[in-house]
């Protein structure tokens, strides 16, 4: 059986791309770092009461309350560049730049861990299958980076209703 040097399997091992972080993470400099989180602004909605509205600027692994109530919220993760491998069901960053940046939260009930959900800055806040809350980012910021919001010129305005055809009619014979 002939030996194969011991330089051989490492040279081999180091072109491999690193496993678990995403199709980049290979192409990316090591040295390479991104902005540093400082701080999240949430905007909180409640799903069943309507009026709720809550406003927490956090750091990460920070609880904060969620109104009255016994249940509060934390911070977990900060994903810079956020992607997802669906079948994998894995989360990574494209890179370290807050180009897509995301934030997982937990929601604990009476300090016991109740549902976990995502919020993202370029995505409106949405209700997860369980969720009571719903969270928007309004605000990331930085220490060595120019805060994010959403962009908010895109929002397209309420719709006004349309007039039931029927209507229309009625208001166009009334003067004849």
């Amino acid at each position: 059986m002939k030996r194969v040097p011991g330089w051989i399997p490492l040279l081999l091992l180091a072109s491999l791309p690193a496993w678990g972080a995403g199709p980049d993470a290979a192409a990316k400099p090591a040295t390479s770092r991104g902005p540093k989180l400082a701080a999240v602004t949430f905007g909180v909605r409640h799903r069943v009461f309507h009026d709720f509205r809550d406003l927490h600027r956090v750091k990460l692994n920070e609880d904060f309350p969620l109104g009255d109530s016994e249940y509060s919220a934390r911070m977990v993760q900060y994903v810079a560049d956020f992607q997802m491998d669906l079948p994998a069901r894995k989360i990574y960053s494209l890179s370290d730049q807050p180009r897509n940046p995301a934030f997982k939260i937990i929601v604990r009930k009476n300090r016991v861990p109740e549902d976990t959900t995502w919020a993202f800055l370029k995505s409106p806040p949405h209700f997860g299958a369980r969720s009571y809350f719903a969270f928007q980012v309004l605000k990331v910021e930085f220490l060595d980076h120019e805060p994010l919001m959403p962009d908010t010129s895109q929002a397209q305005p309420a719709a006004s209703p349309k007039p039931h055809p029927s209507a229309a009619s009625k208001d166009s014979t009334a003067g004849h």
